[in-house]
């Protein structure tokens, strides 16, 4: 039953009754958004034919002109739903790479953050382990006891001669020979402690450069891993982008035949007579018999995917794909082999 309150007119009267009902609507209130032409298309087809058996073919002339003007109008809501529809999705697409490039960053750089962070951690306790070697060579070298002093033979002759001169009572030489012992005793000394603190500082200096070295050699292990995480990043984000054109490249492909077809179709059917349904109703059909494509088949109630539905869908592939990364590389697994484990 039509929402005019008549199911299937039968007779000419009740189909004239409705058209002129239809056409004062179209009159009254025009062809918006709200109406649905298809029902009016199919009335005033009706009294159209109606029309012609009545031979009344003015009438049926007016009727012609409204039902060419509806199936027009239909058209063009079709081809301006197949934009609109277009266009979210290319929206939804747009949205959707952006959605994954910024994941795509924030993943990255938490992997970043994460292997400097190590890298401190790893150079403190290189440092700190450093320290502590270098404070206990200063305990040792503090705490070790000197060892007896190995004076020249001239300083132990003239010691020999200072006890002789003493046991001989000859006091006066003997504190001669004494102050000359004395004074070669404290430049031997002096030498002798001069050796030694070179000999420390030697160790110390040897220490430390081997320090500098350890510390050298694991901040170039860390750059290499640096450069490694780097390479990979560049190389992940070379696809995502790659991925990324070539979706859009098929979907404006895609885009671009539905276009023409439709334009194709659209033509052709303005060029037939001998049919009262519009160039949608026609697109319809073709669509739902796979004219276009398998890739393009749609049924006749359904819609594109709005740009809310794509980006959810993209999100859960985001998620799906970056749930399990894997391992940062560290720089404890660079210290140990000097290269960086797979992420």
């Amino acid at each position: 039953m039509s929402r005019y309150g008549e199911k299937d007119p039968a007779t000419d009267d009740q189909i004239e009754a409705t058209a002129r009902r239809v056409l004062e609507e179209i009159a009254a209130v025009g062809t918006g958004t709200e109406v649905q032409l298809d029902e009016y298309i199919a009335i005033l087809a009706k009294y159209r034919r109606t029309c012609e058996k009545r031979s009344n073919y003015k009438e049926a002339e007016l009727v012609q002109h409204v039902l060419k003007q509806l199936r027009l109008e239909e058209e063009n809501r079709h081809v301006y739903a197949l934009t609109q529809q277009q266009e979210l999705e290319r929206q939804g697409l747009e949205e959707a790479h952006t959605l994954e490039f910024q994941n795509f960053n924030q993943i990255w750089n938490e992997k970043i953050d994460s292997f400097e962070e190590h890298q401190l951690e790893c150079e403190a306790v290189m440092l700190e382990h450093h320290s502590m070697e270098l404070t206990k060579f200063h305990g040792s070298m503090t705490a070790e006891a000197p060892k007896k002093a190995k004076f020249s033979k001239d300083l132990l002759n003239l010691r020999k001669i200072q006890e002789t001169l003493a046991k001989q009572k000859n006091y006066v030489e003997a504190q001669k020979v004494k102050i000359k012992g004395d004074r070669l005793e404290s430049i031997e000394l002096e030498r002798i402690n001069r050796d030694r603190g070179d000999r420390y500082a030697k160790k110390e200096s040897q220490i430390l450069g081997r320090h500098r070295q350890e510390l050298l050699a694991m901040r170039k292990r860390m750059e290499r891993g640096r450069i490694e995480l780097e390479r990979r990043r560049k190389k992940e984000l070379e696809m995502l982008l790659q991925r990324y054109n070539n979706v859009k490249r098929g979907l404006l492909g895609q885009q671009n035949i539905i276009k023409a077809k439709t334009g194709n179709m659209l033509l052709k059917h303005a060029a037939n007579k001998k049919t009262d349904g519009s160039g949608s109703q026609a697109i319809v059909t073709s669509m739902n018999s796979g004219t276009f494509g398998p890739g393009l088949k749609k049924k006749a109630d359904s819609s594109y995917p709005s740009a809310t539905d794509v980006v959810k869908q993209i999100q859960q592939e985001v998620a799906q794909q970056h749930g399990m990364a894997g391992e940062v590389p560290s720089p404890t697994a660079a210290d140990n082999s000097g290269t960086l484990p797979p992420v």
